[in-house]
């Protein structure tokens, strides 16, 4: 038997299965109902998380110290943290860091890339979400571990530091795969549960938040009382703790036992792309490109955060690590506090629409970020975040609009082509970030923040016009995800509403055929 029949007979397994559970009325029983109250990934993506945050400005500071000494910069210089040759040291290290991490980001970005391209399609085929939630996990716990064994054996060039760090959780397919990985399995649930798939993705959004305050005022104490090895151990042990649970908590709600789809079949891939583009009802499609865009910008301006803001705080303001990690906490928590603002008032007591609430999103940012532009004292700085305090809406919204335009055979191969883009698209834009940051650091160190002002611009077109489509559409036929149990048993129709269903999981599922 050659394989490609063998992928048609698995792939035919697939659409008989799925079929099924799409067209089946469902019934609620106590599990299910149980099931709505209890914690999904919450503990891990917080654990995951806080980990990120918990090493970041200590990774930083290990470039910076390899970079400073590489640059025979004496030891008293590189620690001393005030006066000028302390100041052309700094300037110089971050020049030789931004330069490196240029061609850094983008191999990590690439592996990365590949890595879900393959594993987000096969998971739709398997029904498996559990693996893509451990992998990128197993990543962060041997990236860490290689940082203890570079300190505990210290030589290693600020090159060498870079791409071992990058290298292990680019293989595990960067946090991007463990969001995706969420995401999906959190639409699986909602979708069985009758969960509303807005609210419950804006409560992961609201733990990351939290974990992202912990971790960020921990950090910097930390480094300061117990330096490097007290920080890096807590990183392992809680990247350990997440990676535990979700192998002994997690499970699975649809999976395919009959599915021998290898992993790195060429033809998963392709599926997932055309899955992305294929024609749907309405104008669903174009509200899923649209969303990939504001996706896209979204993970444009995490990543150019996460790469340059302690270095251009800690040049244009003169911060240490402990302010920066203050300041970070400070932030997620006005932040926090906007997401819970997003989740009660605008959506539960005012009704507004995701898009309406993606629309504010952008226009905060937009006024926060030329805030920062202008700002010169640090006073002026720690009042940004309530001017920007629903700057992050629009990652509490674009993925909930996205899911209710997919079905849930769907959601594997478009969150993984979604993450595979995000990779790619990082692929370009750190090495550039990088790049206008270390020819501008001396002279605009703002530079940098420009396109990040151009991107939301962006985003808030792509959010206003799905708005227009929406209008364009007074009776949409999307299939409701998040309507209750007993809600979808009284409304059950063997005809027209299977009807409905089939026909979209058909068109979905006959790609697999191609």
């Amino acid at each position: 038997m050659t394989d490609s029949s063998l992928d048609l007979q698995e792939l035919e397994k697939l659409r008989s299965t799925s079929f099924h559970r799409e067209s089946e009325c469902p019934k609620p029983n106590i599990a299910e109902a149980s099931h709505k109250w209890r914690l999904i990934l919450e503990p891990a993506l917080v654990g995951a998380m806080m980990a990120i945050n918990l090493g970041q400005t200590s990774l930083q500071n290990f470039y910076l110290r390899t970079a400073c000494h590489e640059l025979n910069y004496t030891a008293d210089v590189c620690d001393r943290g005030v006066g000028a040759e302390f100041r052309e040291a700094e300037a110089d290290s971050q020049a030789l860091v931004s330069s490196i991490n240029v061609s850094r980001s983008f191999i990590g970005s690439l592996i990365s890339t590949i890595v879900l391209l393959f594993i987000g399609p096969w998971s739709d085929c398997s029904g498996r979400r559990k693996p893509l939630l451990i992998i990128p996990l197993v990543g962060m716990c041997v990236m860490t571990t290689g940082v203890l064994l570079m300190l505990i054996f210290p030589g290693a060039s600020t090159a060498q530091v870079l791409y071992v760090v990058q290298i292990p959780i680019s293989m595990g397919g960067n946090f991007g795969l463990l969001l995706a990985a969420s995401f999906s399995h959190i639409g699986d649930l909602c979708h069985a549960s009758g969960r509303d798939v807005t609210r419950t993705m804006g409560t992961h959004r609201a733990a990351i938040q939290i974990a992202h305050v912990v971790g960020s005022v921990s950090g910097p104490l930390l480094y300061r009382r117990l330096g490097f090895y007290g920080v890096f151990p807590l990183v392992l042990l809680l990247q350990v703790a997440s990676l535990i649970y979700v192998v002994v908590m997690v499970r699975d709600v649809n999976v395919n036992r009959e599915n021998k789809i290898w992993i790195l079949n060429w033809r998963l891939p392709l599926n997932a792309v055309q899955c992305l583009v294929r024609k749907r009802e309405e104008h669903k499609r174009m509200v899923i490109l649209l969303m990939l865009v504001v996706a896209l910008g979204d993970r444009m301006l995490l990543s150019a955060e996460v790469l340059l803001a302690y270095m251009y705080y800690r040049y244009k303001f003169q911060w240490d690590d402990v302010l920066f990690g203050s300041f970070l906490a400070y932030r997620n928590t006005i932040s926090f506090a906007g997401t819970l603002l997003i989740l009660t008032i605008f959506k539960r007591r005012l009704r507004l629409s995701d898009e309406v609430v993606g629309m504010l999103s952008c226009t905060s940012y937009i006024v926060a970020t030329c805030s920062l532009i202008a700002a010169n004292t640090t006073i002026f700085v720690f009042i940004i975040p309530i001017i920007g305090i629903i700057s992050q809406g629009s990652q509490v919204v674009q993925r909930p609009l996205l899911n209710k335009q997919i079905l849930p055979t769907e959601q594997g191969k478009i969150y993984s082509v979604l993450g595979a883009l995000e990779s790619a698209t990082q692929t370009f834009s750190s090495p550039l970030y990088s790049l206008l940051y270390t020819k501008t650091v001396s002279s605009v160190p703002d530079a940098w923040l420009i396109p990040g002002i151009i991107l939301a611009v962006i985003q808030l077109l792509s959010y206003l016009l799905t708005r227009s489509l929406k209008r364009l559409t007074p009776n949409e036929s999307i299939p409701e995800k998040n309507v209750p149990l007993n809600k979808i048993e009284a409304n059950c129709d063997p005809t027209k509403e299977k009807d409905l269903n089939n026909k979209e999981a058909k068109s979905a599922l006959s790609l697999c055929n191609s």
